[in-house]
C-alpha cells in the first residue's frame, strides 16, 4: 500500500510546478483526503496528464488568474480560455482528462477519490455518487473559495497543523463538493447535542492539550460520528472542536506565563504548540496581543 507520501506526489509530479505544498488525513474510515497547492510562474508548461487508476476526482481552485488553458476529456477539447481568479471546476480521472497549461499558474487541487464519496454518502443514508458535476470553464463559488482560502496558512505551514483542524476543513470541503457537484442533499441536523458526552469530550481535549488529538479519537469516545460530534459540540459550546482547543491552550498559555518561570518556548510544547512562533501567532489571535506584552501588563 502507498505511504501517504507516495500517495500525495503521485498527483503533483506531472505538473512541473515551481512550488508545491500539500496537506494530507484521513476521513473518518481512513479514506485519503488530499489537497495540494501548485504554482509555476512560468508559462509553456504544456500537456500534463493526470494519473490513471480508480475513479478519482480533482476539484480545482484558481488562486489567480490563468490566462490560456485547454482541456481534454477522452482527446476531445471540452474547454478552450482562461480560467478566472476563484474559479472551481471538476475533473474525472476516468475521462482521461490532460490539461495544456499554456500560461502560469497557481491553483489548489482536491484529490477526491471514490472511497471518500462513498463514505459521505453512507453516512447521508443515499445512494452512491458516481460523478461529481461541473461545467468545463468552471463555476465561480464563494464557499469553495472560502475553504481554499482557510487552508492556505496551513500550507504554508504544514508543521503547525494538528489533526483536528485538518480534518474538520477538509471533512467540510468534501462533504460541501459531495452537496454541490454530486447532488447529495444536507441531511437535517439532529435536535439532540452532545449532553452527557460533552464533559468527556472536553476532559480528554483538556488531558491532551499537548498533543495531537485526532476529532475521530474524540467522536469514536463519544459514541457519535465525526459529522454529528462537530455538529454537537459546536452547538453545545458555540465554537468548533479545534477552536476550542485552541483557544484554552492560550488560556493554559497564560497560566504558565504568570505562575511558572518557563521561557516562551517551553510554555508553547507544554501547550501543545509547534514551536514559539506558532504559540505567538495563536495567542495574538485571541488576545491581541503577543504573550510577552501579555505577561507585561498583566504583571505591572
Amino acid at each position: 500500500m502507498q505511504s501517504d507520501l507516495e500517495y500525495s506526489r503521485n498527483y503533483v509530479e506531472q505538473f512541473k510546478a515551481d512550488s508545491v505544498s500539500q496537506l494530507v488525513t484521513r476521513s473518518p474510515q481512513s479514506a485519503r483526503l488530499l489537497v495540494s497547492r501548485l504554482r509555476r510562474d512560468t508559462g509553456g508548461h504544456g500537456l500534463t496528464t493526470l494519473p490513471p487508476g480508480d475513479a478519482v476526482f480533482s476539484v480545482v481552485l484558481q488562486l489567480r488568474e490563468q490566462k490560456e488553458r485547454e482541456l481534454f476529456l477522452d482527446n476531445h477539447c471540452v474547454h478552450r480560455g482562461s480560467y478566472a481568479e476563484r474559479t472551481t471546476s471538476v475533473v474525472n480521472h476516468l475521462e482521461l482528462p490532460r490539461a495544456n497549461l499554456i500560461s502560469p499558474f497557481d491553483c489548489l487541487i482536491f484529490t477526491v477519490p471514490q472511497s471518500a464519496l462513498n463514505e459521505i454518502a453512507d453516512e447521508a443514508r443515499v445512494g452512491r455518487i458516481d460523478h461529481l458535476h461541473c461545467p468545463p470553464g468552471g463555476v465561480l463559488d464563494e464557499k469553495v473559495w472560502h475553504l481554499g482560502s482557510s487552508l492556505l496558512p496551513a500550507l504554508q505551514r504544514p508543521h503547525e497543523v494538528n489533526s483536528m483542524y485538518a480534518e474538520y476543513v477538509m471533512l467540510a470541503a468534501y462533504i460541501y463538493f459531495a452537496q454541490t457537484f454530486g447532488g447529495v442533499r444536507p441531511g437535517k441536523e439532529r435536535a439532540d447535542t452532545l449532553a452527557p458526552w460533552l464533559k468527556r469530550a472536553m476532559d480528554a481535549m483538556e488531558a491532551q492539550m499537548d498533543t495531537d488529538v485526532s476529532l475521530k479519537m474524540l467522536a469514536e469516545a463519544s459514541g457519535l460520528s465525526v459529522r454529528h460530534f462537530i455538529r454537537a459540540f459546536t452547538a453545545s459550546t458555540g465554537e468548533a472542536p479545534h477552536r476550542w482547543m485552541l483557544r484554552h491552550r492560550v488560556e493554559r498559555a497564560k497560566d504558565l506565563l504568570t505562575g511558572t518561570q518557563a521561557t516562551l518556548a517551553e510554555v508553547a510544547i507544554s501547550c501543545g504548540f509547534a514551536d514559539q512562533s506558532h504559540l505567538t501567532r495563536v495567542f495574538k489571535t485571541f488576545v491581541g496581543v503577543s504573550p510577552a506584552v501579555w505577561k507585561h501588563m498583566v504583571r505591572h
